[in-house]
């Protein structure tokens, strides 16, 4: 029972800190408001946009120090370079963003869009791949680029989850040339379902198992020795907010996916933390150079 074993793990399955002295407060209020009323940001937008970065406020002791880790506000200019950099229309640009469920209206400064690009241009084959993988179980790719935002704001979280998912991995390897769970021992089986449902909780979701509306839990549909005709998967947020459901046919496990070859595939986590991880590292290595 590979196939079922692969899709699992496809589907289911380091912090860097910035280096800025200590400071008693934060830069003088009235030259915070006077940069926040530039950027048309509350001072909440403001706080929230540097907790994504894990950067307190109060590291900095004026808007200028501040302003270098920001970055240059978006501006026509600035723009076009950027997309002359890339090669791109503003339209491809547009559809390059929107394919990872992004917008530009998400960016305020240039250099954080110039970091998401790099990404997503070193990403769009591989995400295309993923998403007509996906496709060929009824899931679209705005339910693809759905889960990718989410799993992307989990990592947002957890920023130590591409480590711990590592660390899964590794304990997964004695498993990857078993051809039949159900042969498997009752101590492998209960430490392949400690794995997977680890997996399953970095991310953050829930994942429900269903055949002829009776639900079915992951030790039984390991066990399997027949194939499910029709086995139906719902996944959900640890809020209970559903995020893809899908019916998988019985004709998908005969595909004979090979067993990495479907988790470089199908690793939409990984790839939702590989992009927050860019993100943080390009912000930090921007602001050392601004910093020198």
């Amino acid at each position: 029972m590979i196939y079922i074993k692969t899709l699992l793990i496809c589907f289911l399955t380091f912090p860097f800190f910035f280096d800025v002295r200590s400071a008693i407060a934060a830069p003088p209020e009235n030259e915070l408001n006077q940069y926040l009323t530039e950027l048309g940001w509350t001072k909440q937008e403001l706080l929230d946009y540097l907790a994504y970065y894990e950067i307190p406020l109060e590291d900095f002791d004026t808007v200028e120090d501040l302003k270098m880790i920001m970055g240059t506000p978006i501006n026509s200019k600035n723009l076009q370079e950027l997309l002359t950099k890339y090669d791109l229309t503003e339209k491809e640009l547009n559809e390059l963003l929107d394919h990872f469920g992004d917008s530009l209206t998400e960016y305020k400064f240039i250099e954080d869009l110039d970091a998401s690009l790099n990404f997503y241009v070193n990403h769009d084959t591989y995400m295309a791949d993923v998403e007509a993988e996906l496709a060929r179980m009824g899931i679209t790719e705005e339910e693809t680029e759905k889960f990718f935002n989410y799993l992307s704001l989990v990592e947002e979280n957890n920023k130590n989850q591409l480590d711990q998912m590592t660390l899964l991995d590794s304990r997964m390897e004695k498993f990857y040339d078993v051809a039949d769970t159900s042969e498997l021992s009752e101590a492998d089986l209960d430490e392949l379902v400690d794995i997977l449902n680890q997996s399953i909780a970095l991310y953050e979701i829930n994942v429900k198992f269903s055949m002829n509306n009776k639900n079915v839990t992951l030790k039984d549909l390991l066990k399997m020795k027949e194939l499910p005709a029709n086995l139906f998967t719902s996944v959900y947020s640890t809020s209970g907010d559903l995020l893809i459901d899908f019916t998988i046919p019985e004709n998908f496990f005969d595909t004979g996916f090979v067993l990495d070859e479907g988790e470089e595939m199908l690793h939409v986590g990984e790839l939702s933390d590989e992009y927050v991880d860019h993100m943080h590292n390009e912000k930090y290595e921007n602001a050392d150079k601004d910093m020198k």
